[in-house]
């Protein structure tokens, strides 16, 4: 009932926004229709997400069940799909852009263009208290400058410090920008000063309340934790720490997955059966800002299993085809039955791999969560030799993703930094995977000595390999944003 009732009240904020969107565009008869706080609160009220099925292909974490696999690698006519999965650098700079159909881009500038700038740029004048105004400026702020960092991710290099100056970025839309004109490239170095002093003006209009009016609002830690997470792409690791150390003095709960296991009798054959069931992920207050979207049908690759510490919740107890079927094909014999199951999707897709199938949960594919701060602040302190207290840093998220009979503290044991970055590594995958953050993680580490590696994963007999300076960790523009804007040219 509660899924029902989100989905509904989903989908009428939707119909609310889709009118709000024309009235930024239109003033009918000369009238200002954004006139009052409470009609701009109305441009909050929408859906934030965006898609990350692509990155999470090409990070490896998943594969699309939309084909069947074996066939989908050895087309002449290569489709998206292939490229990503394949590590295709050739495709990637001569096809991929002719054949992606991504909406990320439109779906980041259409948060600034049509929610955050015309907020900035009324908000002033509306009528309504000045708790109100700070309210949405701070909001409006920080929602421009988040998606803008996450736009840049996609389609511009890693952030280099030596390089900034001169390395072309995407586009910086402020207030009053025409979304319809030609919008040009900045530099790296413009495009992260603005996202910047967006947060650090949200930060000190400070009209964020601590706790959201609902978990897909902003509530009062997010600038902080995303003001950590840009300084830490920046190399900045004094200012992302305390960035972070503020972020969790605000709210540092971390939720014990161990109390959202759910005992239960699979639907398909009555046979019990153990599952983490995170729903409804608005209940959880590490949340400090969640779209709703459900990770359904896309196969668990190995090398997104190999990725997670043992004894993971997220790994052992994820809602999957497999598990939500168990003792199908035999009751008597889980190992058996497993082999079968998987037997059947390699004859039907070609793969022998398990499949998402979270029909019951949400997974927090675009938002931030209290963690993302405890593992900024962990790799800040390993990159200032701090390893001991890195690792007890570390620690506050394990024991509350790990299954007691597995948890070991790292804290006292790991003082090595290469072994202490593997942890870091395993603990972030945890955090992020089936979101787009483990390929802005990993693509943020491909510049970073001591973190980056070289990918290598087996696939249909074949071996694919992803460098840390492979040209596919930067996505070209969208078809139909150059084709409205020759202005954005790829970035590789």
């Amino acid at each position: 009932m509660k899924a029902k009732y989100i989905a509904s009240v989903s989908a009428a904020l939707a119909m609310t926004l889709a009118s709000c969107e024309s009235f930024t565009e239109i003033d009918q008869k000369g009238m200002n229709l954004l006139s009052k706080c409470s009609d701009l609160e109305l441009l909050l009220n929408g859906s934030f997400q965006t898609n990350p099925e692509d990155v999470e292909i090409l990070c490896g974490d998943v594969l699309s069940s939309n084909e069947y696999v074996p066939e989908m690698l050895s087309r002449t006519n290569k489709t998206e799909n292939q490229i990503l999965t394949a590590w295709d650098e050739e495709g990637h700079a001569n096809i991929l852009q002719s054949v992606t159909t991504d909406g990320f881009y439109g779906s980041c500038f259409g948060k600034v263009g049509r929610i955050a700038n015309p907020i900035l740029e009324r908000v002033d004048e509306a009528e309504g208290t000045q708790a109100e105004k700070d309210k949405l400026k701070s909001e409006a702020l920080t929602l421009r400058a988040y998606y803008t960092f996450l736009c840049a991710q996609k389609y511009a290099k890693v952030y280099d410090p030596a390089t900034a100056d001169t390395e072309m970025s995407i586009p910086w839309l402020p207030v009053g920008f025409d979304i319809e004109a030609k919008a040009e490239k900045v530099t790296q170095k413009e495009l992260y000063t603005n996202i910047l002093a967006d947060l650090n003006e949200a930060i000190k209009i400070d009209g964020i309340p601590l706790y959201g009016i609902n978990r897909e609002r902003l509530s009062k830690p997010f600038p902080y934790v995303a003001k950590a997470i840009v300084l830490l792409t920046m190399r900045d690791y004094d200012g992302a720490l305390a960035a972070a150390e503020e972020a969790i003095e605000l709210n540092g709960v971390i939720n014990d997955y161990g109390e959202y296991l759910m005992d239960d009798v699979s639907w398909m054959t009555g046979e019990p059966w153990t599952y983490l069931s995170l729903a409804p992920s608005l209940s959880l207050e590490e949340d400090i800002f969640t779209d709703v979207a459900q990770e359904f049908f896309h196969f668990i690759t190995p090398f997104n299993e190999s990725m997670f510490e043992p004894g993971s919740y997220k790994k052992d107890y994820a809602y999957t085809m497999y598990r939500s079927s168990m003792g199908m094909y035999d009751p008597e014999d889980p190992e058996m039955d497993r082999m079968y199951a998987l037997a059947d999707n390699e004859m039907m897709y070609g793969v022998p791999y398990d499949l998402t199938y979270d029909l019951d949960g949400y997974t927090n594919t675009i938002g931030l969560k209290t963690t993302y701060a405890y593992l900024v602040k962990a790799e800040c302190l390993i990159q200032k030799g701090q390893i001991d207290d890195a690792m007890a840093t570390l620690d506050g998220i394990r024991v509350n993703r790990i299954s007691p009979d597995y948890y070991e503290p790292l804290q006292g044991a790991v003082t090595d930094k290469a072994e202490a970055i593997d942890y870091l590594k395993k603990a972030a995958h945890g955090e992020y995977v089936y979101t787009q953050w483990n390929f802005i993680n990993r693509k943020r580490w491909t510049a970073i000595d001591g973190f980056k590696e070289t990918f290598v994963k087996e696939l249909c007999g074949n071996t694919y390999t992803l460098r840390p300076d492979s040209p596919m960790w930067v996505f070209p523009f969208p078809r139909e944003a150059v084709l409205m804007n020759p202005n954005l040219t790829n970035n590789f």
